[in-house]
């Protein structure tokens, strides 16, 4: 447990990772960063308002040099603490290449970035149950994503557009190429979790886990759907409703609490029963 240490959120500034900013401040300062500076401000605010102990700063993921600059101003707030990365894109209205960017460079580029600071540290990464539909990876796609660290972004992205595995399942197809290419990069997130479960641990005992949301009410969702959709949406779960931001957060927050030492490398599913419901039929 980093108690004390700065807790970083980036894409901190609106939903889960606001909420789980907010609550991470029971463990310390708390460190702020999203691409958009009006959303960073208004973040700010209600931390403090809530009584947290908030730092901010625009931070682009997908942007190393951007990241340099906001491991360097974290290190003059307070050794670092655990690392939440939030920070990602969803597939509505987007196309394929930012979502490799952000969802998929930018989840190794956060841990890149932190990874010589973590000490007894906990990295979470924000994955998604749409990446278990995804058919993948293949043996040329795992390759490629075991090779992140060596291979450049540009190659990384053209590649990673060839091997993009077209889905068997009807509800994905029905989405668009960009819905696949989302799902693709929420897959390689958890692969990428677990790749990193020994390098991690080498900084003192350190962990890394993903935690994949179902359906949680954020602004993401609420400006991607209309009514039906979400309706739809909320009949695909066990309670019938949307999870809430405070609830991903209260799970993000008890996770990283004392006694959780063992937990490392593996993906955390929190979707309201939205998985169990796709996959396996229901004893009534």
């Amino acid at each position: 447990m980093s108690e004390r240490k700065l807790q970083v959120v980036t894409g901190g500034t609106s939903g889960m990772g606001l909420a789980t900013a907010k609550a991470l401040g029971v463990y310390g300062p708390v460190l702020i960063g999203g691409r958009n500076e009006k959303r960073l401000n208004d973040a700010m605010a209600e931390l403090k308002e809530a009584g947290v102990e908030a730092y901010g700063m625009q931070c682009d993921v997908s942007s190393p040099d951007s990241l340099k600059a906001f491991v360097d101003y974290a290190l003059t707030i307070a050794p670092i603490g655990n690392v939440v990365n939030a920070a990602g894109v969803d597939y509505a209205d987007m196309p394929k290449e930012p979502i490799i960017k952000i969802n998929m460079l930018g989840t190794h580029y956060v841990l890149e970035a932190f990874l010589p600071y973590l000490d007894d540290s906990y990295v979470v990464n924000f994955s998604s149950i749409t990446g278990n539909f995804y058919p993948g990876p293949s043996a040329e796609e795992k390759e490629l994503w075991d090779s992140t660290q060596t291979v450049s972004e540009a190659e990384f992205v053209e590649r990673q557009l060839k091997l993009t595995a077209q889905p068997n399942d009807p509800r994905m197809l029905a989405l668009g190429e960009s819905y696949t290419t989302y799902a693709m990069s929420k897959r390689y997130v958890q692969y990428y979790t677990q790749a990193n479960a020994m390098r991690v641990a080498m900084k003192n005992g350190s962990r890394i886990i993903s935690i994949a949301p179902g359906s949680f009410y954020t602004p993401m969702l609420a400006g991607g759907n209309n009514e039906a959709m979400q309706a739809s949406i909320k009949r695909g779960t066990v309670y019938q409703r949307f999870g809430t931001s405070e609830e991903m957060a209260d799970l993000i927050v008890h996770l990283l609490a004392l006694g959780h030492g063992y937990l490392t490398g593996v993906d955390i599913i929190h979707d309201g029963g939205k998985t169990a419901l796709s996959f396996a039929k229901q004893m009534m």
